[in-house]
């Protein structure tokens, strides 16, 4: 056995064993740190991506190449063979030609040369000639005659540079009648090829071959992919839409397109992502879309972490609880509950619309966000809650301080009860009788403080002047003027609806019918004969204002018969549904109501003086502060105008921000629910005291938020309204900014909305639902059904698109004003809305401004036509040619035939519309007004064609200025100026 070295107190040789040891180790540890830092999930993508590409391209190549004449190449090819032949036939005198052509280049290259030279020479002696004369040397006589010299001789050099262009010309002609058919064809070749040819490099440029290929490979090779990589990471920097981290606001730099490639490049419509190309490339993310990617970015309307490139990382939210399951699978995603701007699940992208496109009426291309700003108001929750964007707007609920003179006390306590046992479409949420208020002793409790409002109400009510009917009215003429009138754009009788379409339940994601939204825009009336007294109704239809000044009730101008008539009718429509049905009246509960004011009284005194006060009120004032006290509790005054209540703050938590509330900062109980913001939102609306239940809650200390009823789609609206509202700041310069045009047309938007114009007219593409009336009416007339669709739009409100075009916006103002029959035939009239003078400005500048009108000018024709060019254009509106009047009223004289066919009074044209638009309207009437019933006289694509030739030679131009210039001045009165008309 060895002896150890005694000069070392270890072994080498099991040192050496354990240094490669470690060595391997560190090896194997460095390879593997560099393989996992290089093995990314997205440079998977890329690469995939980068196949998929050359997949794409090999495809269109093939396809080009398919598409591509082989028989028009071929014959291309035969001519080009064939100009060959006859330049090898003139080879001789190309060669001459194009050697003479070489020559003379050569000479005007030289004699061009020294032109130059001399001229360079000249411009210098001519700067001493001017300094020399400027200072009175001598030497400026011998400057000057330096440069006449050189003058003559760069003349004569121009003189042979224009003979050399000559000469050169005349060869190159010589070469181009040889080669000239050859050079032709070559061109029409390579225009067939240009798409092959396109395609052919970009398929070098995504799938490089060979040194390229490898050259690119080395790249992006592990420790050389610093250099120049091919496969790296693509970002978007974003200093105009910054984002705040930790109170400090830095820029975003998406990162999103390092996965979505080919999010902003079409032809990817139809591939999984992460590689389909993003909806709507005009509207998001394109180029030339307003959204572009390189501006706004991903992050800013997705949400979610800016800088990620990791799936889980980038914080998506699945929008199924199918597709969370499949992203736990796939990618091993949970939520991160550390970045709060998660990113919005799919079906919730148009939330991110609200934070840039304020102060418009709705946001374009975004259905369900507008949807939900329109419930929001709808049904006012700005009442309860301070909401951003919902300022200063009027209580949506009708005035309380007059109710006795409407209704009676005990219709009052039903309602307020369950109000849809009553009117099942109504917007008015249930209060009472709720999942959190069942316990021992609740119902006696809320029996107690039904009848308070109702005392509270009745004991503030002030006296409406309803006098007794001046007359007695017929049920059968008010229901026909009820239905024909105009009534039914803005209410319904679902008596004589189909009530599944009124108030059918539509799933989440589906926008609602438009015409049964805009039917609901005013109550149903199938009951209103059990809720209003008849004095009322009637002072009510003849003056709406006068019983509530903020109404946007409009009125018809009935006279007394048909306003008593109207009475009858709604009179008798009474609720005639079972007693079971029907919410029970509440009964007197004494002693729930006085354990209610002692709880209450016991607050703020002790409970001997509480006593003492009880005992020292009346069963009435009782009744009364229990009624005032449940008010301020509920908010009832938040949708009504209550006395007492005028200036009470709202009760609700303020939703400005909400969007922006973290899912940690909400009670969600024991409802099982995803714990996530949206959710939260959607079980508040659907069921908003379901987070009562299992809590032990004193009865004052509960939720107190009505059930509305929403749908699954009508709450998902609002959810995305509510994570629109957030904190985030978004610069000025990415805001939607509206334009002074843009903010009258907006403003003129929401007046539209507010007095519901679209229940009668089309306006902005919808609208109209008071067709549906007219056509059931025709149906009940004995029409049949398609009959009665056609004829519906000739007996509705017009069409007003490009209203601004087409009227005189003095007229327009009055007419809004004071509004007058146009269309007489018709039994819908339009109403008296009671406009103030802003209010009808601003919707005569809407619509001038929607059509891009110059407001308030207008150009007037000097003098109607004369002479031969009366003659002329009375021919034209004659029988035998356009006959004008065989639709059109003159006058007292109305046209012959049945009323559907009847067109406005051109009498009227001169006070009524634009000249301009008269004449561009018989042009081509269809451009201006799709499915009008106007003929189109003149074919847009030949109109001397179809122009009558025996009148002004046949020049369609002048005959439609003559005819527009008459109809113009029909109805004027000058002093010998008018013709005789047929």
């Amino acid at each position: 056995m060895a002896k150890p070295n005694e000069e070392f107190l270890r072994k080498i040789s099991a040192l050496n064993v354990l240094f490669a040891a470690c060595s391997i180790g560190l090896l194997v540890v460095l390879v593997w740190m560099v393989q996992d830092d290089y093995s990314r999930g997205w440079k998977g993508y890329q690469q995939r991506f980068q196949r998929l590409e050359a997949e794409k391209t090999r495809a269109q190549l093939d396809t080009a190449e398919k598409e591509l004449s082989q028989d028009q190449l071929k014959g291309l090819k035969d001519q080009i063979d064939e100009a060959q032949r006859a330049i090898a036939r003139h080879a001789r005198d190309l060669e001459e030609a194009e050697a003479k052509l070489k020559v003379i280049e050569n000479i005007a290259y030289k004699d061009d040369l020294a032109f130059r030279t001399i001229k360079s020479t000249y411009d210098a002696e001519r700067f001493d000639f001017e300094e020399a004369r400027h200072g009175g040397l001598p030497a400026a006589r011998t400057i000057e005659a330096k440069m006449d010299d050189l003058e003559k001789r760069m003349n004569a050099l121009a003189i042979l540079k224009l003979d050399h262009e000559k000469d050169a010309a005349a060869q190159r002609a010589v070469i181009k009648e040889i080669t000239g058919k050859r050079d032709a064809v070559n061109k029409q070749i390579d225009d067939l090829n240009t798409g092959v040819a396109r395609l052919e490099k970009k398929l070098d440029k995504v799938a490089p071959r060979g040194l390229m290929r490898l050259a690119i490979d080395l790249l992006n090779a592990p420790l050389l992919d610093f250099v120049a990589p091919t496969i790296k990471i693509q970002q978007v920097v974003l200093n105009a839409v910054p984002i705040d981290i930790n109170f400090s606001r830095i820029p975003r730099a998406d990162r999103c397109q390092t996965c979505h490639l080919s999010a902003d490049r079409a032809g990817f419509e139809e591939d999984q992502e992460p590689y389909r190309t993003h909806p709507r490339l005009n509207l998001f993310a394109g180029a030339s879309s307003p959204h572009p990617v390189d501006r706004f970015g991903c992050t800013p309307c997705h949400g979610g972490r800016d800088r990620a490139v990791d799936f889980t990382y980038a914080v998506h939210i699945p929008d199924s609880a199918e597709q969370r399951e499949a992203w736990e699978k796939s990618y091993g995603w949970e939520r991160d509950h550390y970045w709060d701007f998660p990113m919005l699940a799919k079906s919730r992208i148009e939330a991110g619309c609200l934070k840039c496109h304020q102060g418009v009426v709705s946001v374009p291309e975004a259905p369900g966000l507008n949807h939900g700003l329109r419930l929001v108001e709808r049904y006012g929750c700005f009442g309860c809650h301070k909401m951003r964007g919902f300022a200063d707007l009027r209580r949506v609920g009708p005035p309380l301080d007059r109710i006795t003179s409407k209704t009676s006390t005990d219709w009052m306590a039903r309602w307020i009860r369950n109000p849809k046992a009553f009117r099942p479409s109504t917007r008015m949420p249930r209060l009472f009788g709720l999942s959190n208020h069942q316990g021992p002793g609740d119902p006696e409790r809320e029996e107690a403080e039904l009848l308070g409002i109702v005392a509270y109400l009745a004991g503030k009510a002030q006296k409406f002047p309803t006098p007794a009917l001046p007359g007695r009215g017929d049920p059968g003429r008010g229901e026909r003027l009820v239905k024909t009138v105009g009534c039914m754009g803005c209410h319904a009788i679902e008596k004589d609806e189909v009530a599944a379409e009124i108030l059918k339940v539509r799933r989440p994601g589906e926008t609602p019918d438009p015409v049964a939204w805009e039917r609901r825009f005013g109550p149903d009336l199938s009951r209103i004969g059990s809720k209003a007294r008849p004095e009322w109704i009637y002072a009510w239809i003849t003056n709406p204002r006068a019983y509530f000044p903020e109404t946007r009730m409009p009125s018809l101008r009935l006279s007394q018969q048909e306003a008593l008539d109207i009475t009858a009718y709604l009179s008798s429509l009474k609720d005639d549904s079972p007693a079971t049905e029907r919410a029970a009246a509440p009964r007197p509960q004494p002693q729930a109501r006085d354990a209610a004011l002692r709880a209450i009284l016991t607050q703020r005194m002790t409970p001997a003086d509480a006593d003492a006060k009880l005992a020292a009120m009346s069963e009435h004032d009782k009744d009364a502060f229990l009624g005032e006290r449940t008010i301020a509790r509920l908010g009832c005054f938040g949708c009504h105008l209550i006395p007492g209540f005028e200036k009470t703050p709202p009760i609700g938590v303020e939703l400005s921000e909400e969007g922006s509330k973290h899912a940690d900062l909400l009670y969600f109980g024991y409802v099982k629910i995803p714990h996530t913001s949206p959710a939260w939102f959607q079980q508040k609306l659907r069921a908003p005291r379901s987070f009562d239940e299992g809590k032990v809650a004193a009865f004052y200390d509960r939720l107190r938020m009505p059930q509305f009823d929403f749908t699954d789609a009508d709450a998902a609206s609002i959810t995305l309204v509510l994570q629109g509202l957030t904190k985030e700041k978004v610069p000025l310069e990415s805001v939607r900014r509206l334009s002074g045009r843009d903010q009258i047309v907006e403003a003129g938007r929401k007046l539209v909305r507010d007095y519901n114009c679209q229940g009668c007219h089309i306006l902005d593409g919808a609208g109209g639902a008071i067709r549906v009336a007219i056509a059931r009416n025709l149906q009940a007339e004995g029409r049949t059904e398609d009959e009665a669709q056609a004829m519906a739009p000739s007996f509705a409100p017009p069409i007003i698109e490009g209203e601004g075009d087409k009227v005189q916006p003095d007229w327009l103002f009055g007419f809004l004003k004071a509004p007058s029959p146009i269309r007489p035939w018709l039994a819908v009239r339009m109403p008296t809305f009671g406009f103030t003078d802003d209010e009808a400005d601003t919707l005569v500048q809407h619509f001038a401004a929607k059509d891009k009108r110059t407001f308030p000018f207008q150009t007037f024709p000097q003098e109607p036509p004369r002479g031969a060019e009366m003659q002329a254009a009375v021919k034209l509106v004659s029988p035998e040619y356009l006959n004008c009047w065989s639709c059109h009223q003159r006058g007292s004289v109305k046209p012959q035939g049945p009323p559907e066919g009847w067109a406005p009074d051109l009498t009227l044209a001169n006070r009524r519309l634009n000249a301009d638009w008269i004449a561009r309207w018989i042009e081509n009437p269809q451009k201006l007004m799709p499915g009008t019933k106007m003929p189109t006289f003149y074919d847009p694509e030949d109109p001397k064609g179809s122009a009558p030739p025996d009148i002004l030679a046949g020049d369609p131009h002048r005959q439609i200025e003559l005819v527009s210039q008459y109809i113009f001045t029909l109805g004027l009165r000058r002093s010998g100026a008018m013709a005789a008309r047929p």
